[in-house]
């Protein structure tokens, strides 16, 4: 009777076994289309007390070294694909292959002040230089927007990714909670591992991930900066939100009890590192008392220098005394008071200030601080391996600080240098009427402190050189001149009140000079008027007094007012030997023309000075538009593909064939045919033996 009822045994155990078989193998023919979903096989063993056989469990077809493979390339393809996508828009703005360019624009420009060198120059020809100048500022101001409108529509798209990465942190840390409470080796189980693998993919998309599985809930995510995202079931958050400023101080500071803090106004795509080179401290009245600092712009690894190649080293000045560095202001107060100082504030060298000005992608602990993520570049054009370097939202980034910031840096040293050497040139010429009062465009934020000095706030202050900048003052019924003075100008020592006294010592009230809101004001008495001659230091171009263009940006730059509302305040001819006006003279609208094909140089902040001629420099941006497009185009092909092969690696892997599973699911119906005529053949057995017996 035993050897019968092992039979049955054994047909059981292979009905039961064949059963579960063909149970996985139809779930595997019903999620041959499912993405995400990985075989399922049956692990058949040995029956432990009597033969037969036992389901050990259901495993699933899956390759982690091929998956981890596939994951970095799946960041890398996404980080590219995003940054092509971006910079195709930028290229269409950028597009000179019509005539409607800022190119033939600027060549129109050009074009004018050369009809304007005829000494037959009309008010028609006049006019029409000014609406195409109108023209030039017009489309430098909406290439500038543009820029700013494709910056917001990518910082949208950002924290959207960074909302969906929190939720994908998240609902991966929910997943491995359940996982901990299920049963390995069952479907549901496998089927909460395909899930978790879907949404890390999906997390991989994103950022650059690192994946430390050590089997059942205990799996951890970090980015491949370090930074964790995911730990068994406790997840980690993130935030796109304004740059927070870090301060990192020497241990002399801390023994000291500094409480110093660095300060700034306006915004950059880039952030700053302020280091202290020598020590002091910064009082409650803004005085200077020894403590300097330099700047970086990536990171520390290099210091903004001078034309010289000299690092550049600035004052630490409280509220009262703000240092201009590039796009920003800044000061030093304490950390709880931006404005002023309490007593003293040590500096020591070495104490290290970031600034963010900017929003950027910030990863919080679980106690709460947070740590800057966002994609860094070093000068050598290399990745900062403690923050992201791949994924959508590395590229999205980069998009925005790295290239659409670095154009509109370009194209505002264009329009920097397009404005300076266009009122250089102009504000010393003069037209065929004179001034009785004249305001200068450009404000020094303190007008105590020498121009050329990086605090006085001064736009075009580091542009000056010492030199003199004469000044005529005229009989206004005869037109006969009166007198003439030449201001002479140090930027390293003149301040702009030294520029007012001057000019009020100069002419004993013909002609006075006041300060305004930062901006100099000139005023010829009653009867008198003046005009502008020979500026050697570039100081009429530095306050924009008797100019052709305000503003220094892409944003801002527009005509001045005063030279459109007269065309004869226009600026054609200069003043000669004696105060001689010319009629018919072209000195300056020849000089002007010659700017075409003259080289200037071209400031971008971290940058070397580029030295090219207006039309070059122009063509050169947008030839680096083109050719970061075309690179970030290689790139995303290139990574798309090994990203495809690995996919299909991944896929033999785990995907379902049905012509395997259509063979396997008959092989498992014959097991159970087959087991079922063992039991059957069991029965007839027992009836037999019965039927003997009775």
């Amino acid at each position: 009777m035993a050897g019968i009822s092992s039979l049955l045994s054994i047909g059981r155990s292979a009905l039961n076994a064949s059963q579960v078989a063909i149970q996985v193998t139809g779930d595997n023919i019903a999620n041959v289309d499912t993405e995400g979903y990985s075989r399922q096989s049956v692990v058949l063993t040995n029956g432990t007390y009597t033969s037969g056989v036992d389901v050990e469990g259901v495993t699933r077809s899956y390759d982690a070294f091929v998956e981890a493979q596939y994951l970095d390339k799946l960041s890398a393809r996404d980080r590219w694909s995003t940054l092509y996508s971006g910079l195709s828009g930028v290229e269409a703005l950028f597009n000179e292959s019509n005539t409607d360019g800022l190119s033939a624009s600027l060549s129109d420009f050009f074009s004018d002040w050369s009809n304007l060198t005829s000494s037959t120059a009309s008010n028609a020809s006049i006019t029409s230089m000014l609406e195409n100048s109108q023209t030039l500022v017009s489309l430098l101001r909406s290439m500038g927007s543009s820029l700013d409108s494709l910056q917001s529509d990518a910082e949208s798209a950002i924290s959207e990714g960074v909302d969906t990465l929190n939720e994908l942190a998240a609902n991966i840390a929910e997943l491995n909670r359940q996982i901990g409470t299920s049963t390995s080796g069952t479907e549901s189980y496998n089927s909460l591992l395909d899930s978790r693998d879907s949404l890390i993919e999906q997390m991989a998309s994103l950022v650059d991930i690192n994946v430390i599985d050590n089997g059942g809930s205990n799996l951890t995510i970090n980015l491949t900066s370090g930074q964790t995202v995911v730990d068994g079931i406790t997840n980690f958050s993130f935030a796109y939100e304004q740059g927070k400023t870090v301060r990192q101080l020497s241990a002399s500071s801390i023994s000291a009890g500094s409480d110093a803090q660095c300060y700034y106004s306006g915004s950059d795509s880039s952030e700053y590192t302020i280091q202290v080179v020598s020590p002091g401290t910064v009082t409650s009245n803004g005085s200077l008392t020894g403590a300097t600092f330099k700047v970086s712009l990536d990171g520390g690894k290099t210091w903004l220098t001078d034309d010289g190649g000299n690092v550049l080293t600035y004052d630490a000045n409280a509220e009262s005394g703000k240092v201009m560095v590039g796009d920003l202001e800044i000061w030093f107060g304490t950390t709880s008071n931006a404005s002023s100082v309490t007593g003293s504030t040590t500096l020591t060298a070495g104490d290290t200030f970031t600034l963010v000005p900017k929003k950027a992608l910030n990863w919080y602990t679980s106690a709460g601080t947070s740590e800057i993520v966002s994609p860094q570049q070093y000068s050598d054009g290399t990745d900062n391996t403690r923050r992201l370097t791949g994924g959508s939202l590395c590229g999205a980034l980069e998009l925005v600080d790295s290239y659409i910031g670095g154009y509109e840096d370009s194209l505002d040293s264009f329009t920097e240098s397009l404005v300076w050497e266009v009122n250089r040139i102009y504000s010393q010429g003069t037209g065929e009427a004179a001034y009785d009062t004249c305001t200068g465009t450009y404000s020094a934020l303190r007008t105590d402190v020498a121009l050329g000095d990086p605090s006085s706030g001064l736009t075009y202050g580091s542009r000056l050189a010492s030199g003199a900048s004469l000044l005529y003052v005229y009989n206004e019924s005869t037109g006969s001149l009166v007198s003439s003075a030449s201001i002479t100008l140090d930027p390293a020592s003149d301040s702009l009140e030294d520029v007012a006294d001057a000019i009020n010592n100069a002419f004993g009230g013909n002609l006075t000079a006041s300060i305004v809101n930062g901006q100099l004001v000139l005023d010829a008495a009653d009867g008198y008027e003046f005009r502008f001659g020979d500026d050697t230091s570039g100081l009429f171009a530095a306050l924009g007094l008797n100019t052709l263009l305000t503003g220094s940006t892409a944003a801002d730059v527009a005509l001045n007012s005063t030279a459109t509302s007269d065309n004869g305040l226009v600026a054609i001819g200069h003043v000669g030997t004696g105060g001689l006006v010319a009629s018919g003279d072209t000195t300056t609208a020849t000089a002007m023309a010659a700017l075409q094909n003259t080289t200037v140089d071209f400031l971008v902040n971290g940058k070397t000075v580029s030295s090219q001629t207006l039309g070059d420099y122009y063509s050169t941006l947008v030839g680096s538009v083109g050719s970061d497009t075309s690179a970030a185009s290689y790139q995303y092909s290139y990574q798309s593909t090994l990203a495809s092969s690995l996919s299909d690696e991944k896929l033999a892997v785990s995907a379902v064939s049905l012509d395997e599973e259509l063979t396997n699911l008959i092989m498992y119906q014959h097991s159970y045919q087959a087991a079922a005529k063992l039991i059957s053949t069991a029965d007839s057995m027992f009836e037999t033996i019965l039927g003997m017996k009775n």
